[in-house]
């Protein structure tokens, strides 16, 4: 009987890894010339995700994984054609299509990572670009310099993971690619959420023309609006909003390397005096958060400016300005630090984007699994991985937050 469970288990394991498997069979299109394939396509996509999972980073470690566990990974796959080299691997997965193996990914933790409590918040997606430095080169008496390769991210919390990204060619490049990539995206129920350099009418009119709402900064670039919000936003201003008159207002304290933080956030609807409010679409409110940072021998001020399309909810204007940070620490930081995407010499921009996909799929999965591994850092849990690769993978797609195994 004991040993029919666990075999039972251990089928229920390994169909979660075959479940995502006809995921990509069914909807992933090889462009290959037929008589020249010798890899299926879809063997070569899941060996390179169950790779990451395993600790492996870059095309070499990809290929090493495959070969010395080829035994258990063909519990799952048939690998008629064995494992392919890392220049194969590479080549490979440079010529499959971003936005289906984008969706086939968001659609798996869509369905296998429920929440279990409700939300008191709408999901957030946080517009941001990350560089990833290992890609560039300089120029040299041989060749051409090669910019890094710069992709544009839109991460939801959620999930956990990234929705959406575009190649741009440097930073600025994200002002006109914000309407392109969000035409992809249902924004029903999302609010949106970006740094100032991005608050342009555009991309304000391209989110709430997909049902989003927003909560954006103004800095600079906008200097007329972000002048004549803060002269009406002074201190007589918001001390009269943090009565509760005209307004609605937070204060939360974080204690943190000696440090106190006080982070007091003020929101109010009357934008009435503003005569160009109608240039901005949906708009309804507009705010400020006063940082106020005490290292017990002396205090700095911050204050930063927002606009957006929310009526009066302080709680979930402040949880939209807080939460826009995930990009970077639950992101950006993690694909560095963790999955070492900075360091990835490789140049082929579209192998090298489409890897970084994989790795955000292994962020969310590794994420969502993090509770059943006591909290430990992610960058420890895929350590553990690697050193017990088929019990903790056989485990991770079980319990990946709550996959029920019926």
């Amino acid at each position: 009987m004991i040993y029919n469970t666990e075999m039972r288990v251990q089928k229920i394991r390994i169909n979660r890894i075959k479940e995502l498997k006809e995921e990509v069979k069914l909807k992933v299109k090889d462009p290959r010339q037929k008589h020249k394939i010798k890899y299926k396509i879809w063997d070569i996509v899941i060996v390179a995700i169950l790779a990451v999972l395993a600790n492996c980073n870059d095309w070499e470690e990809i290929e090493d994984f495959g070969r010395y566990r080829i035994k258990w990974l063909r519990k799952s796959l048939l690998l008629t054609g064995g494992i392919p080299s890392a220049l194969t691997y590479e080549r490979v997965i440079a010529v499959l299509d971003k936005d289906v193996l984008n969706e086939i990914f968001v659609e798996f933790c869509k369905r296998v990572k429920h929440k279990k409590r409700t939300q008191t918040f709408k999901d957030i997606f946080s517009f941001d670009g990350k560089v990833d430095r290992g890609s560039s080169r300089q120029k040299t008496m041989y060749s051409e310099a090669i910019k890094p390769l710069n992709v544009l991210n839109v991460y939801s919390d959620t999930l956990g993971i990234s929705v959406a990204q575009e190649i741009i060619e440097d930073k600025t490049n994200e002002i006109p690619m914000i309407p392109i990539i969000i035409e992809k995206l249902d924004l029903t129920g999302v609010i949106c959420t970006w740094d100032a350099m991005n608050t342009q009418r555009e991309n304000i009119k391209a989110v709430k023309e997909k049902g989003g709402e927003y909560v954006v900064a103004l800095k600079g670039n906008q200097g007329t609006f972000l002048g004549n919000v803060k002269n009406y936003l002074n201190e007589e201003r918001l001390e009269i909003i943090r009565s509760g008159y005209e307004g609605s207002y937070l204060c939360k304290v974080e204690k943190t390397h000696g440090k106190i933080i006080r982070y007091e956030y003020f929101q109010t609807e009357q934008i009435k005096w503003y005569l160009g409010k109608e240039n901005w679409e949906g708009l309804k409110s507009i705010g400020a958060v006063k940082k106020t940072i005490d290292t017990g021998l002396e205090q700095y001020v911050e204050k930063r400016y927002y606009i957006s399309s929310l009526l009066r909810n302080i709680e979930m204007f402040s949880n939209s300005i807080r939460k826009h940070w995930n990009v970077e620490n639950k992101l950006h930081w993690q694909l560095d630090f963790t999955f070492k995407c900075d360091s990835n010499l490789t140049v082929n921009k579209q192998a090298l984007f489409n890897l970084q996909l994989i790795k955000k799929f292994a962020l969310g999965i590794l994420t969502g699994v993090q509770g059943t591994y006591n909290g430990k850092s992610l960058k420890k849990i895929r350590n553990i991985i690697a050193l017990n690769t088929e019990e903790e993978l056989e485990k991770i797609f079980t319990n990946f937050n709550g996959i029920e195994s019926s």
